[in-house]
């Protein structure tokens, strides 16, 4: 399928202001640009490394009934444990632009899924409320690499097909959410949730040695003293905070519009479907699967559309359906059909609003400042889902599912306006060419 996908040339990118322009091709360029070959084999990694990170996370919407009855837990202790380990997400990838100078992308991806593997084996000790919640930090610390150096890798590969292929990822990545609902569900027949973290460890284990095994292409200029690559950092985040599409796109994300429900989809959910509507873990798995499957498809028609025409535009329509599929989710009552139903709109929509704000990041960035992009953009992102978490625990427990879940309609439509602002740099001749 992406036999035909190659570098495109340097006008096609969309450079920081006083980026400089690029010439022909040096030997030394040539000889890392990758092939087609290797091409297929860095996205086949990075989809299913991505799956996998996805496949851990979304187990514990299965889990956390269990475990907030084990260890007592309230909504507002689940709403704290998830508002620190967005913070640790978040300290984690701004601080990804400045270590990627120094270390293969490679490697950072390659330990980071050890750091996941000891995150998931302590959870399954913890004793209480508080283990949990380093557990769950270490965990948080070797996932946050993902999003930013996967994407930066991949927006390295492929230039022209951005949309498409950054959707393909996010989509391979909800197909490891997709079955992580069902097999937890089995799993919790056959065994506690304690011994379901034990296993998933060794998933990590086995995807951080394959990432050592691979070439970081389209690496930053790793050149000069230390000193001198410290420099390189620090700069490139200067360039990066003076880009107004940089930081309008971050915004977005601030106010929640760009990926706030997964957080909202992955704690509160499943106990919402257990405790206010009595359903059984198999009913809870069944429409928590629907919610996985409108994530799949959702990405890739939007990512391609985006391709082929504005990304601001595109992009802008998807929060606009958005805002209406979470309030139809909201309010909907314990009819399992239409729930079913309402579930699967909801996130086909708001699962592709993430993908589209990253490919914006990266037609944005030039290539030597894009790992400092999508690390500041992370960051500022989670740095602030840990308010919007505490806001919807809280709502949870003194307002209900339907008010707390109803206020993410609220950031799209701010988000809707501060688009707005956004100019979409790309030719769309450029983009529309195969």
């Amino acid at each position: 399928m992406f036999a035909s996908i190659s570098a495109a040339p340097v006008a096609d990118r969309i450079a920081v202001p006083d980026a400089p322009e690029a010439g022909p091709l040096t030997e030394d360029e040539q000889d890392q640009e990758p092939s087609e070959r290797e091409k297929s084999l860095m996205l086949h990694l990075s989809n299913v490394s991505h799956a996998c990170n996805h496949f851990q996370n979304q187990m514990l919407t299965m889990l956390y009934p269990f475990i907030m009855a084990e260890l007592g837990m309230s909504y507002t202790d689940l709403g704290v444990l998830s508002a620190i380990r967005s913070v640790i997400t978040a300290l984690s990838q701004g601080s990804l632009g400045f270590l990627t100078p120094f270390v293969s992308r490679c490697k950072i991806l390659g330990y980071s899924n050890f750091g996941i593997a000891i995150g998931t084996f302590l959870s399954g000790m913890a004793g209480g409320f508080p283990m949990l919640v380093v557990a769950r930090c270490v965990s948080a610390l070797g996932s946050s690499a993902q999003h930013p150096v996967g994407y930066s890798i991949l927006a390295s590969y492929f230039p022209k097909t951005r949309g498409s292929v950054i959707a393909l990822n996010t989509s391979a990545s909800n197909v490891g959410t997709l079955i992580a609902t069902p097999l937890a569900t089995v799993m919790l027949i056959v065994l506690g949730w304690r011994q379901i973290f034990f296993v998933v460890a060794f998933i990590s284990i086995i995807m951080g040695v394959v990432y050592l095994l691979f070439r970081d292409y389209g690496n930053p200029n790793r050149a000069g003293s230390g000193r001198t690559r410290l420099t390189q950092g620090f700069t490139s985040y200067k360039r990066v905070m003076k880009n107004r599409n940089m930081m309008i796109m971050a915004a977005v994300f601030m106010v929640g519009a760009a990926g706030a429900e997964g957080g909202v989809n992955n704690t509160y959910f499943a106990p919402h479907l257990a405790n206010d509507f009595g359903y059984t873990a198999l009913m809870i798995g069944i429409l928590i699967t629907a919610i996985n499957v409108g994530q799949i498809a959702g990405p890739i028609f939007f990512g391609r559309l985006s391709d082929r025409m504005s990304r601001t535009g595109v992009l802008q329509t998807s929060l606009a359906l958005s805002a209406v599929g979470t309030l139809w989710v909201a309010w909907q009552g314990p009819n399992v059909a239409v729930l079913f139903l309402g579930l699967l709109i909801y996130s086909s929509v708001t699962s592709s609003r993430g993908t589209l704000t990253q490919a914006i990041v990266a037609d944005t960035a030039s290539d030597e400042d894009r790992d400092a992009a999508f690390s500041l953009y992370f960051f500022l992102g989670f740095l602030s889902q840990p308010f919007w978490l505490l806001v919807t625990g809280v709502l949870m427990d003194n307002a209900g599912f339907s008010l707390a879940v109803s206020r993410l309609s609220v950031s799209y439509l701010v988000a809707i306006i501060l688009l707005f602002f956004v100019k979409d740099l790309r030719s769309r001749r450029a983009a529309a060419a195969p």
